[in-house]
């Protein structure tokens, strides 16, 4: 029997107008609830993660041999109050005739990706349930537990610049399909009723936002938000989004980061994203780099690329299902350094600078799994990649030293602080973001810029300015780079 290689035509038809919308909401929900440990509790229900205690449904469990089975279809769970979402998704494929809501397994190894169709129909269940997140989370050596979470607390997303255009980019481009379902349903999603013109999808938003699509046979080539007067979208200073009356998981981890180490990473993190990129840049212009995963050759200790190799080191290695961190063989001195930046007496000890720690008791584990591997690096003189859940340290002299580029410095600081933001105590956060920063900003060598404080900071490189805009409570919401002086979204 010929596995299918697709969802059937008829989910697709049914869950292509919720694909721009869901993508914009998942956003929002990473954000206010940044991933980390999950559980659940199909009796209450309940989804626990990043502290929180949500309403949430488990909808499915998927198995490592690329299997998916219905909560519905679980004798074990079918009845418990955890399962009725996946009952009500039965019935909508009753309704609708939809194979794939009312078979009680799936087998996607058919698929070219079968932990991605996983994940891709995760999605579908969230629109079809109208959710406000999603989340997954192992519950086995061998099995994931695949949740929908409906909690209000968890707000609708609203619209703001980048996060739009990235859903209305990425939503079409999720499953097979003409994207232009998916774009009328992101406009209706938010009370647009849209204008046509050639290859493009026009709308007024209520603020006075309009919201430009461009699309071909394909997909979504372009999308542009504007202002009532064709200047800044009004939508770009809108207040960021937070969660509504949340309610803490008493059982959840509550770890956030050795107090001893974030200075350390708050100075290293984004500065050392800047450095992968600019060897990711060398890879591509000597190397032969196409997009595709070097191997690392531990005889030769090269990173190889199809034109050559860069000289690398082990660095460490986690598992976020064992929920463990170890440290590579021979990184002592790296270790070393660690302790030094962080000004920690001789002979201090640090669980976390042991050959190998626990990452059990961390609310964010993978932050602090990333953020230590890439301080060690920084602070060695060495570049950080990775290769799945493995780091490595690139030691390679011909390396040049990356240039500063405003735009690319833009998202670096922003890339680095959703990295350090969960890490950071919540009566730390305005002092610490505005340290990492300015921080950045004095690593590429550029003027900081006090002018916008409290509402953001600036990073002046000749004619072009960096800014880092911060919430009261010192989230970094967004950053945007131009011309000196001139008015940013």
């Amino acid at each position: 029997m010929t596995l299918p290689d697709s969802f059937s035509g008829e989910l697709l038809a049914l869950a292509r107008p919720n694909l721009a919308w869901t993508v914009e909401q998942i956003d929002l929900f990473d954000r206010l609830v940044p991933r980390g440990p999950t559980r659940f509790d199909l009796e209450v229900p309940m989804v626990g993660r990043a502290g929180l205690a949500l309403s949430g449904q488990l909808v499915a469990s998927y198995a490592a041999d690329g299997t998916w089975l219905w909560a519905w279809a679980n004798n074990g769970i079918a009845d418990t109050p955890g399962a009725v979402a996946s009952r009500e998704l039965r019935a909508i494929g009753e309704r609708q005739g939809i194979p794939e809501l009312t078979k009680p397994l799936l087998d996607l190894n058919g698929f070219p990706d079968a932990r991605l169709a996983a994940d891709h129909l995760l999605l579908i269940c969230m629109g079809l349930l109208d959710g406000r997140g999603a989340a997954v989370t192992a519950v086995n050596e061998r099995g994931w537990a695949f949740l929908v979470v409906d909690d209000p607390a968890v707000p609708r997303a609203e619209p703001r610049p980048a996060r739009l255009a990235h859903a209305l980019r990425s939503g079409p481009a999720m499953l097979p399909g003409p994207p232009l379902k998916a774009v009328e349903g992101w406009f209706a999603r938010h009370g647009v009723e849209p204008e046509y013109g050639p290859g493009t999808v026009v709308g007024t938003l209520p603020h006075g936002d309009r919201v430009t699509v461009w699309l071909d046979g394909g997909g979504v080539t372009a999308v542009e938000v504007t202002g009532p007067d064709g200047g800044v979208p009004v939508s770009a200073a809108g207040p960021e989004q937070r969660l509504v009356d949340p309610r803490p998981d008493p059982r959840a981890p509550s770890l956030l980061f050795p107090a001893a180490l974030l200075p350390v990473v708050a100075r290293e993190i984004a500065f050392s994203l800047r450095e992968t990129r600019g060897m990711v840049e060398y890879a591509g212009r000597y190397l032969a780099f196409d997009g595709r995963a070097p191997a690392w050759d531990g005889a030769t200790g090269q990173l190889l690329f199809p034109g050559g190799g860069l000289a690398c080191r082990p660095l460490a290695r986690y598992d976020l299902e064992e929920r463990w961190f170890e440290w590579a063989p021979g990184t002592e001195d790296v270790r070393e350094a660690l302790r030094r930046a962080a000004g920690l007496p001789d002979g201090a000890v640090l669980p976390e600078l042991t050959d190998r720690f626990d990452l059990s008791p961390y609310a964010a584990p993978e932050s602090v799994a990333v953020s230590l591997a890439r301080a060690g690096a920084r602070v060695s003189g060495l570049v950080l990649t990775s290769l799945g859940n493995r780091f490595l340290a690139v030691a390679d002299p011909r390396l040049p030293v990356p240039a500063v580029d405003p735009e690319a410095a833009a998202e670096e600081i922003r890339a680095g602080a959703g990295w350090l933001q969960g890490l950071t105590p919540p009566e730390d956060r305005p002092r610490v973001m505005r340290e990492a920063a300015a921080a950045y900003f004095e690593r590429a060598g550029m003027q900081v810029w006090h002018h916008g404080e409290p509402d953001f900071l600036s990073g002046v490189a000749g004619l072009y300015e960096v800014r880092v805009f911060f919430a009261p409570d010192g989230t970094v919401t967004d950053t945007s780079w131009g011309m000196l002086a001139a008015p940013q979204p």
